[in-house]
């Protein structure tokens, strides 16, 4: 199950994507603020389609009440661990995806 909240393909090539975008669009880097909205932006939308495919898997897989009965069993306060830890490893992605690879889209903008 939790493979499908897959790091590198949820979060990582889109975010690139998405920092180049916003470089090649406005002819800047991000500045602090809205480096901070798009982090928090992308990660809430990165979360909501990793919920979204989880409960459609959930739906497909037969083993769905064993997951459930594993999820029943582990307790609220890890499962809520296990989540807050999920959101900063994205935001982590999203900080440096939206620094560093920001940055070198822009130097590739100069002449």
């Amino acid at each position: 199950m939790f493979s499908l909240l897959n790091l590198t393909g949820s979060t990582s090539v889109p975010t690139l994507i998405a920092a180049g975008h916003f470089v090649k669009r406005e002819q800047r880097i991000p500045n602090s603020d809205e480096k901070i909205q798009l982090v928090w932006g992308c990660t809430i939308v990165s979360l909501f389609i990793s919920s979204i495919l989880v409960f459609l898997y959930s739906l497909v897989d037969p083993t769905t009440g064993n997951i459930l009965k594993t999820v029943e069993n582990t307790g609220l306060i890890l499962i809520a661990i296990v989540m807050l830890l999920l959101i900063l490893i994205h935001a982590v992605i999203f900080f440096v995806s939206f620094g560093w690879y920001a940055k070198i889209c822009a130097r590739k903008l100069k002449p």
